[in-house]
């Protein structure tokens, strides 16, 4: 598969496999950045072969909670506005409980996911993301007129292979879900030198849902039976670099960087 030349052509590859222009006059680009794999979808001039399972993810670079909200209802008024002209069923909103994201599903079919990801006090907020992310294939983003990346995607893209940062012996069935599906893809998973974990097994593990409840009772000290609810929800998976790929690579490719006059 080739590459795009322009971004004409990534927005063309945009509405034809997500839809967008059902949608994308919805979002404001002000607020919320379009990020992960549709990005990288859209920038070859041939479809992955599981397009119509790819969600779209967008987010809010914010500490603020409360503007998050008010910014998703607000998006979500005017999608249902733009559906209506097309379509007569409403959209599906769906949020996970105790968390910060929307999952919101269009009469066409395309699910946006919306999330709020906090930066903390970074000074280049969408660059703190973006490096923050375990596999380097996903850090890419579009901002409503430009694509912005990471040079450890720009590398994925050139080879055709991705490395997963965080990759560990017991790196849970939900990352190798990810990683099984840039597979399909057509990338090659650069596997590092010290891992010592068997995908086999960690297949074998049990999906991690984006959010359970689990309910328990027990007899306090009067006998007295109690009830007691746990809620659980799945953390993100982050660039730990377990292996300190990245280091390893700046003191390779520029040594004098690491070193420190006395």
């Amino acid at each position: 598969m080739g590459l795009v030349s322009t971004i004409n052509e990534f927005q063309g590859n945009l509405a034809t496999r997500f839809l967008s222009d059902q949608w994308l006059g919805g979002i404001d680009f002000s607020q919320l950045t379009m990020l992960g794999g549709c990005i990288l979808n859209a920038l070859y001039d041939l479809p992955f072969s599981d397009t119509t399972e790819q969600d779209v993810n967008l987010i809010y670079l914010s500490n603020n909670g409360a503007d998050f909200e008010i910014i998703v209802m607000n998006t979500i008024i005017k999608l249902q506005a733009m559906a209506s002209k097309c379509f007569k069923e409403e959209l599906k909103v769906e949020k996970t409980p105790g968390r910060h994201r929307y999952d919101v599903v269009l009469p066409c079919g395309v699910k946006l996911n919306f999330f709020l990801i906090s930066t903390g006090n970074s000074k280049s907020p969408l660059s703190h993301v973006l490096h923050n992310f375990d596999m380097d294939i996903s850090q890419v983003a579009f901002t409503g007129d430009r694509i912005i990346s990471t040079f450890a995607f720009l590398q994925a893209l050139a080879t055709k292979s991705f490395i997963v940062y965080s990759l560990h012996a017991e790196t849970s069935k939900n990352v190798c879900n990810r990683i099984a599906k840039y597979c399909k893809r057509g990338f090659t998973l650069l596997e590092l030198i010290n891992f010592d974990g068997s995908f086999d097994m960690l297949m074998k593990q049990p999906d991690i849902p984006l959010y359970r409840i689990e309910y328990q009772d027990f007899t306090d000290d009067d006998g007295e039976v109690q009830f007691m609810t746990t809620e659980y929800w799945r953390g993100y998976a982050r660039n730990i670099d377990t292996f300190q790929l990245q280091e390893g690579f700046i003191a390779a490719a520029c040594s004098t960087t690491l070193e420190y006059k006395q």
